[in-house]
């Protein structure tokens, strides 16, 4: 390896590694600012190291390895740009390495971090996130608002869904609560279902009081009998508190545990389906943003300026939010519309691919 290489790759993983570093120092202390109350209520009994060895280590890796792609590309944009600033890209170029040449090392590095993020997304961020989430729903209150439109699974046999819920007065907006069991031949069937048009939950005990409930059972003779209630004091085993945070769930689990609860949740006819394929799709796709993002960002960069180092880093900033405004219009369209998850998640790769080319192309023609 050439000392042109090596000199790229230093630049590349010491300039990405300050701007992780910086940017989840901001982010933990915002975080510590706004959980503060938390850690120093009495009745949780929180230490110093219970919250800086229990909580963060996971709170870093989930919000790095998230921010990682978008990261990368302000990296390269902003090592590189000074390197065109100080003349050092047009004196490489003309002493007879082509600009594909001198992309290499850009590559190899994106490859590189692009295998960690796969690593991360698939196997070890999910096992993290248990712990972090397990942190969060034992110490962290959880911040009052809405949550709409939410299916959860509070256990193997009970499927949780509800249009609304408003976490500050425990009042949920047409509830249905689903047990399902495993008949003779091994598949699950529905067995007892229960609708609710308002129920008021209290958090800690469980009790709830539930308004205009259909219930609808089905016997083991596949008797079906149905009744209209009011019920009041009743005990279920989950509250407001789980609904709302159990919500991403998904986050926890690592993707053969994904894949084994989709196809539960497909057997069972689930609207949660969608949400888990894009959760499953995504895991793959962010990381390959690593190559198109790292593509545009030489591109971009490695022109000379006079504008110095700010154009491109406005360009990059332009880039950047366009690409998660795109992210986030398919997934919405994925959910809302029926467009396809595999298609939603992967459609802003493909588009950015392009004019990764064509920037590609036009910087090698210059």
């Amino acid at each position: 390896m050439k000392k042109l290489d090596l000199y790229i790759i230093k630049k590349f993983l010491g300039t990405y590694a300050f701007m992780i570093l910086a940017v989840m120092s901001i982010a933990i202390v915002i975080d510590v600012s706004e959980k503060l109350r938390d850690f120093t209520d009495e009745s949780n009994n929180l230490g110093f190291f219970d919250v800086a060895f229990g909580y963060y280590p996971y709170f870093f890796l989930h919000y790095a390895n998230l921010f990682s792609s978008l990261i990368i590309f302000l990296s390269v944009l902003f090592f590189t740009s000074f390197m065109a600033q100080r003349s050092e890209v047009i004196a490489i170029l003309s002493n007879g390495v082509s600009f594909a040449r001198f992309t290499r090392p850009y590559m190899l590095v994106s490859t590189l971090l692009l295998l960690i993020a796969l690593g991360m997304n698939h196997f070890i961020v999910p096992h993290s996130n248990k712990k972090r989430l397990g942190f969060e729903s034992k110490y962290i209150t959880l911040v009052e608002g809405n949550f709409k439109k939410v299916t959860v699974e509070i256990d193997s046999n009970t499927i949780v869904r509800f249009d609304n819920i408003n976490t500050r007065h425990n009042r949920v907006n047409r509830l249905w609560v689903e047990k399902w069991r495993t008949n003779k031949n091994g598949t699950y069937e529905l067995y007892r279902d229960m609708q609710v048009d308002l129920a008021n939950g209290d958090s800690i005990k469980h009790s709830w009081n539930l308004k205009n409930v259909f219930i609808r059972e089905i016997t083991e003779n596949g008797e079906v009998v149905h009744r209209y209630e009011n019920i009041e004091d009743t005990l279920l085993n989950f509250n407001t508190k789980d609904l709302a945070q159990r919500s991403n769930i998904m986050e926890s689990m690592s993707t053969p545990e994904l894949i084994k609860f989709r196809n539960s949740e497909r057997k069972k006819g689930s609207t949660l389906l969608t949400n888990i394929e894009i959760v499953l799709y995504e895991r793959t796709a962010y990381p390959f943003a690593t190559y198109i993002l790292t593509l545009i960002g030489v591109a971009v960069s490695s022109r000379k300026s006079r504008e110095g180092v700010g154009k491109n880093l406005i360009i990059g900033l332009i880039i950047s939010v366009t690409y998660i405004f795109f992210m986030k219009m398919t997934t919405v369209a994925s959910t809302n519309v029926g467009l396809a998850p595999k298609i939603a998640v992967w459609v802003p790769n493909i588009i950015f691919s392009f004019m990764a080319v064509i920037l590609y192309i036009q910087r090698i023609k210059e």
